[in-house]
């Protein structure tokens, strides 16, 4: 990965460029943003540019031995921590094989891939006590074949909370020619104390040309892209979940579609039986499907103001706004979207979802006939 590889983010990999040129690298940075905008591609292009032998024009050359190493994962001095399932005992080593290739096919880090990728199920993948006691034990040995040991650590929340006591310690003494490079898609749910310990760099959600950019070098149609580019929101995982017609956005829009027939015609049976099937998704992505639900109930309120332009919906979802949209108006929007939200923070909160699902779905039948 090169920095000529990254869509977007000149001013980030500017300043980091200047670290590395003029020697003057911090031993802790976090790279935070939301989930889907390259946060890791850009780690990663720093990475190569830290260690290439013949850097050029600003960039590493992707020839020399060490741009080789990192192109196909095995450079020594490079060491990635991730959260995972399973032991507590064991560390990261295990899972390498899926972290590589994960790496190379989902560049743009879906969390949700990465969990399919290691069969987590409905468990939330945690970084672990005895990641950061292997984290220690590297640290304190001398690099192995550059100046440099690097330890790039993605979803730094995840961490577990002795994790990040431990991680705490090596950032308030660390070791000097260690470089701990965080990932965050939250870095407001970091220990404070840490956070305040790195140089920070928030990297913004990629913008309309930029993600329509992306998906026409993939071999989207330049019309398609410019369309999908616009319901993204700067996420690339989002914006080929869209152009693949496939994935989340159609499920839930076929489960929005169902719970909003279902609530109008007053079937609490049918709701019931659909809150259960929703809860069994899991608790993050029935978070996400209630964050969709928030999307698309405020982009119904906006389609009754008759300026198309101000929407931005799929053709599926415009399809059933049509006749729908009426029933989502300023009588009822704010107190739908106010239940939306709380039961996505109820969820969040590890509340027994099917309660919560099927508690949302009565508040939403209630209102729809306002």
């Amino acid at each position: 990965m090169k920095f000529s590889d990254i869509t977007g983010h000149k001013t980030t990999i500017d300043s980091l460029r200047d670290l590395v040129d003029t020697d003057h690298i911090p031993h802790a940075m976090l790279l935070g943003g939301q989930e889907g905008i390259g946060k890791m591609r850009v780690a990663r292009a720093f990475v190569s540019y830290l260690y290439c032998l013949d850097k050029k024009n600003g960039d590493s050359c992707g020839k020399c031995p060490a741009c080789l190493q990192n192109a196909h994962h095995n450079n020594p001095d490079v060491h990635y921590i991730f959260p995972r399932t399973g032991s507590s005992s064991k560390n990261t080593d295990s899972f390498l094989p899926q972290w590589f290739e994960f790496l190379d096919t989902h560049s743009y880090m879906s969390k949700e891939e990465w969990a399919r990728a290691i069969d987590a199920g409905n468990t939330v993948p945690v970084i672990y006590r005895s990641d950061a006691n292997e984290i220690s034990r590297t640290a304190a040995l001398s690099s192995f074949a550059y100046r440099y040991k690097t330890y790039v650590i993605w979803m730094p929340e995840r961490m577990q909370p002795q994790c990040s006591n431990a991680l705490l310690k090596l950032l308030e003494e660390p070791f000097p020619d260690t470089i701990f490079l965080l990932v965050s898609n939250e870095p407001d749910k970091l220990l404070p104390t840490i956070f305040s310990r790195t140089q920070r760099f928030n990297l913004k959600p990629l913008s309309d040309e930029e993600v329509c950019s992306v998906l026409t070098s993939e071999g989207v149609s330049f019309p398609e892209a410019k369309e999908v580019a616009a319901l993204s929101e700067g996420n690339m995982i989002k914006a080929f979940d869209i152009a693949g017609e496939g994935g989340e956005i159609k499920e839930f829009s076929a489960l929005y579609m169902q719970m909003m027939r279902l609530a109008y015609a007053r079937n609490a049976g049918g709701l019931r039986m659909l809150s259960d099937a929703i809860a069994a998704m899991g608790r993050e992505k029935t978070s996400r499907y209630l964050a969709y639900c928030a999307r698309l109930t405020r982009e119904n309120f906006i389609y009754n103001l008759k300026t198309p332009e101000l929407n931005a919906m799929t053709r599926g979802e415009e399809d059933f706004s049509v006749r729908f949209s009426p029933f989502i108006n300023h009588k009822n929007v704010e107190r739908l979207l106010a239940e939306i939200q709380r039961a996505h923070d109820d969820v969040l909160r590890n509340a027994n979802a099917r309660l919560v699902m099927f508690d949302f779905m009565l508040k939403v039948m209630m209102q729809l006939r306002k």
